[in-house]
């Protein structure tokens, strides 16, 4: 539903347009559900259908004149409101006459004379006047419906629903699938909603009970204003309390209101229930709050700075009173600005380091400002060095590593030797903007000012000369802390998750497999709490599982992963989490969670300045779109994939890269897509890259060549035994025995490779193998056999939504109706009929009563019907023996 389109509402706008003698249509619904709109759509469309449209605003919030709806209808229906007063018998004589519909939105905010009027107009017994109202659920009065009803005035009442998944799609159709679902549930479908969010950037969506200050201080969008008029219209004491609900929390605290506004307690309970009848507030089980976080956003921009400093002040001063928990009261304490309230400030900095491990975006506001309002006498000292310190890691943790990295740098410039735990969380902060050379840099200066060697710096280390590409140095180091005494459990895990990507590198499998076993075990024994301190670890862990297919595990993990992260607030881990995450789902054929899993991973990198997980979120969803068969999106996310900056991590360079020399030769969009790099390098996917060489070798009409790469790949895999790669390197294997004609060799081939594939759950790479299966059997003239295997691909890339594989099928199975010769029935009397062989044809192509269905223009009962009467007068018991009987 857009400004310059009508989206959706068929049978709604349809019952607006229906022409009853005389009546009322009241279309009903909560506020931005679409209700002007589709006002503005019947009154225009209603223009052709009836002498005249007159179209009145409804009143503005603060209320109208008495008679404003009665002026305005005289003024649209060109009756100078000079001329004698304004009363109901002049209005319907310049309405009578003809026939005219009268559209009044928002009548809600209509007085009691307007409503009256109305009314009298309904209830005319002449006719020839149509009313097309809208109005907010539960807001009308009842003394007008109840009017209506008692005068016997045929009325219509329309509800709107939220938006279908269909009308989405036409509402925001630049939108790929998961960003649409993404959309519908934070605007639970909302049209207004849906439209507003689909403008902003996902890491500014105002979140319920959090705070948005950069969603404050931007200029508003056109739509925002929307909501802005409706919470700025309020009057002056409604919006005095809908300003101070914003600083209560996600659930209304109306003890806290009373004291921010300033207000009598029997006045507040009945501002409540004015907000609520209006629809800016909602009640449920869970409390009051405001109807979505879009509307509490708006409110939020109604509170100067001044009048939200004493509120917030009042509020902190309520709460010490009340002794209520310090982190209570720390919310309002930050906003207080009572710069030299030094209780405030000490209170702030206890705070701060309280809720570190639970809530680091908290704790990094909170110590922001204990330390801007520290006292000059602690400056410079042991408590100034330590909150320093605490600020800098709430910024890493809650996703901030640029700020974390200008607080820790001033601390560098401190008379002394620089302290270790500074030097190795600059370090994490490098790491975190994709600076890994500087970052190692910062990791061994920490280990040099260390007076005895620490595990985390050793491990951090081991992590940067990993990334760094020096896979003989990691694992070194990595021995070393092996071989120590480890006490802490945390980090002997995550020793193990870095030693596995590390043998992935160097090319030695079995080592790699026994290290990410090892790792996975000791990662299950953590508790919450040991895991929070390795979250990054854990990324590092799902990537060596989805390298050596323990796919399924690796989920498992991810999900504790995402409810620890979840619980304690910590971030700085959430973009690499989610990255692996979508890749292991793509993988195993999930693409609709992938490609959330790929947006949320992009939302967090966004956010958090990961650069290098953007150009690894961006081609998985580049992967995931071309699966889809949504080649123009693809081609769109191809280009921009190819404009980011590489990652500065090796194996994820070679990985973007790889992928956009994939997806692009599927697209034809560049020709350096047709050669791949000559250097190929150590690579855990080294036959997946081979085996694409063949696929290029044998479109370019190098057979030869294609050979000498399927053969390679095939060693390069049996060697690693992991199924995703033998699978891989035997389907090129098939590819080159097809373009030779050595049908039985590519028919071994094809169903190795399904094998293997099966073995790992990889669905979509799976049903690619069998489709070239049948497609062998097809060439072979095994025509039944070849008809089922197409139908089992079938179910795997319907499962998965894989459109453009399900178009693969669909080709396959005509080539093979193609090579097919249908036979006359032979040996029996009982001849099948015209419809009933077409049926059957269909059924012996693999067709499912759906599809034949819909290509016959028949109910899919008619089919079935049909199909029984094929089976009764062939003798048969199943479809399966169709195919057989037709062949003779």
């Amino acid at each position: 539903m857009t400004e310059g389109e009508f989206v959706g509402r068929s049978a709604q706008l349809a019952a607006c347009l229906e022409r009853p003698a005389a009546g009322v249509t009241l279309v009903a619904g909560p506020p931005g559900i679409g209700k002007s709109r589709l006002l503005a759509e019947a009154a225009r469309r209603a223009a052709a259908k009836v002498d005249r449209v007159v179209g009145v605003a409804g009143s503005e919030p603060d209320g109208a004149a008495p008679s404003g709806l009665a002026w305005r209808l005289v003024e649209t229906l060109g009756g100078p409101p000079g001329e004698g007063p304004v009363t109901e018998d002049r209005v319907v004589r310049l309405l009578a006459g003809r026939e005219t519909l009268v559209v009044v939105d928002d009548v809600h905010w209509a007085d009691e004379e307007s409503l009256r009027l109305l009314a009298s107009l309904a209830r005319r017994p002449n006719g020839g006047c149509g009313l097309l109202l809208s109005a907010r659920d539960e807001v009308l009065p009842p003394a007008f419906t109840h009017s209506l009803r008692v005068a016997g005035v045929p009325t219509r009442y329309l509800d709107l629903p939220p938006f279908t998944d269909e009308e989405i799609a036409l509402l925001l159709p630049g939108f790929g699938q998961a960003e649409r679902d993404r959309i519908a549930a934070e605007a639970h479908r909302v049209p207004l909603y849906l439209l507003l969010l689909a403008e902003l950037p996902a890491h500014t969506w105002p979140e319920a009970g959090t705070e948005q200050p950069a969603a404050r201080d931007r200029p508003m969008l056109p739509l925002e204003r929307v909501l802005f008029a409706e919470v700025s219209g309020l009057p002056e004491r409604e919006r005095l309390f809908a300003q101070a609900a914003v600083f209560c929390g996600a659930v209304l605290d109306l003890d806290l209101v009373r004291v921010m506004t300033e207000l009598p307690e029997t006045e507040v309970a009945e501002l409540l229930e004015r907000l609520l009848r209006r629809g800016v507030l909602v009640a449920s089980d869970r409390g009051v709050r405001f109807r979505h976080p879009l509307v509490r956003a708006a409110a939020r921009r109604l509170a100067g700075h001044g009048w939200r400093a004493g509120a917030h002040h009042r509020a902190a001063v309520h709460l010490r009173e009340l002794d209520a928990p310090l982190t209570a009261r720390a919310y309002h304490l930050e906003k207080a600005l009572r710069r030299h309230d030094l209780v405030s400030v000490g209170e702030l900095a206890v705070a701060g380091e309280e809720v570190l491990d639970t809530d680091p975006g908290a704790s990094a506001r909170w110590l922001s400002v204990a330390l801007a309002n520290l006292p000059e006498r602690l400056r410079g000292g042991h408590e100034h060095f330590r909150l320093c310190v605490l600020h800098g890691k709430a910024l890493i943790s809650s996703g901030q590593p640029a700020q974390a990295r200008a607080q820790l740098a001033s601390l560098t410039t401190w008379p002394g030797p620089v302290h270790p735990e500074v030097l190795l969380l600059l370090a994490r902060c490098e790491r975190s903007l994709g600076r890994t050379r500087r970052a190692r840099v910062l990791a061994e200066a920490a280990i040099t000012a260390a007076d005895a060697a620490d595990e985390q710096v050793e491990l951090e280390l081991a992590h940067l000369e990993l990334l760094d590409g020096d896979f003989a140095g990691s694992a070194s180091r990595l021995r070393r802390l092996a071989a120590g005494s480890t006490a802490d459990p945390a980090v002997g895990a995550a020793v193990s998750a870095v030693q596995a990507i590390v043998a992935i590198g160097a090319g030695r499998v079995a080592e790699a497999i026994t290290a990410q076993r090892a790792a996975a075990s000791r990662f299950d024994l953590l508790d919450d709490v040991q895991l929070r301190s390795v979250l990054d670890s854990t990324a590092t862990l799902c990537w060596a599982s989805y390298f050596l297919d323990d796919d399924r595990r690796a989920l498992a993990q991810l999900d504790r992963a995402f409810q620890v992260s979840r619980a304690c607030g910590s971030k700085d881990g959430l973009p690499h989490l989610h990255s692996v995450h979508s890749y292991l789902l793509f993988k195993l054929g999930r693409l609709s969670e992938a490609a959330v899993a790929a947006v949320e991973a992009e939302t967090a990198a966004a956010r958090f300045g990961h650069r290098d997980v953007l150009p690894m979120a961006g081609a998985i969803k580049l992967r995931i779109l071309l699966a889809a068969g949504e080649r123009t999106a693809a081609e769109h996310q191809w280009r921009a994939v190819e404009k980011l900056p590489r990652p500065a991590v090796g194996w994820w360079r070679r990985t973007v890269e790889q992928i956009l020399i994939e997806t692009g030769f599927e697209l034809d969009l560049f020709p350096g897509a047709l050669e791949p790099p000559a250097d190929l390098g150590t690579d855990p996917m080294l036959a997946s890259r081979l085996a694409h060489r063949c696929r290029v070798a044998l479109a370019a009409g190098a057979p030869a060549d294609a050979e000498r790469f399927s053969a390679e790949a095939v060693d390069l895999a049996a060697a690693t035994g992991l199924g995703s790669q033998v699978g891989t390197a035997m389907l090129a294997r098939a590819a080159c025995a097809v373009a030779k004609e050595d049908l039985p060799a590519a028919l071994a081939a094809a169903s190795s490779a399904a094998v293997a594939f099966g073995r790992v759950s990889m669905a979509l790479h799976r049903g690619r193998a069998i489709l070239v299966v049948a497609d062998v059997l097809g060439r072979q003239g095994s025509f039944d056999a070849a008809t089922q295997r197409i139908a089992e691909a079938r179910d795997l890339f319907q499962t998965a939504g894989a459109g453009s594989l399900l178009r693969e099928a669909t080709r396959v199975q005509r080539q093979l109706a193609g090579r097919r010769k249908v036979n006359p029935v032979a040996g029996t009397d009982r001849s099948l009929s015209r419809r009933e062989r077409q049926v059957a044809e269909m059924v012996v192509r693999g067709l499912a009563t759906k599809e034949i269905a819909a290509e016959l223009f028949l109910s899919p009962r008619t089919v079935d019907a049909h199909v029984g009467q094929v089976l009764r007068k062939l003798d048969l018991t199943s479809r399966a023996g169709i195919a057989h009987r037709l062949n003779g």
